[in-house]
């Protein structure tokens, strides 16, 4: 019966090491990515703009970050959503958005749940959304948020 002995000095030792090393660096890098894009999502303006104070029309909105460029087309009419068009939509996540914009259809409204999944995609299509909702408004009421914003 041969026995080896397990050594620190092995070349295949030397390898799950470093694999090891690299696995664990980029698992802690993903982990601090992950952190910052919540951190500037967190900081995204968020009005909660209902559609019937918005003028009939249909209104674009923007949000870029660090992580995801979005544009939309929103329409109102008779104070309800009736259309959101993408225009843009780059960079990670959000490819699978289209049920969170449904929802906002359906539900008349802005601020909805987001995606199991996609939550940061979700958190800035609901602020470009209401982004869009914003210009739509009134510049006096328009003044107001941004007042209470800057607060």
């Amino acid at each position: 019966m041969s026995s080896k002995k397990f050594s620190l000095d092995s070349k295949p030792v030397h390898i799950i090491l470093i694999v090891l090393c690299v696995v664990l660096t980029f698992a802690l890098y993903m982990q601090r990515r992950t952190r910052n894009n919540y951190k500037e999502a967190a900081k995204l303006p968020f009005y909660n703009i209902q559609p019937a104070e918005v003028a009939d029309g249909t209104y674009r909105g923007k949000v870029y970050t660090s992580f995801l460029h979005v544009q939309l087309d929103v329409t109102v009419m008779s104070g309800k959503l009736t259309q959101i068009e993408v225009v843009e939509n780059e960079g990670l996540g959000g490819k699978q958005i289209t049920p969170l914009l449904d929802q906002m259809l359906a539900q008349n409204n802005s601020v909805v749940a987001a995606l199991k999944g996609d939550e940061l995609a979700s958190i800035v299509f609901i602020a470009c959304v209401d982004d869009a909702l914003f210009n739509g408004l009134p510049e006096e009421r328009q003044s107001q948020l941004k007042k209470t914003d800057d607060e």
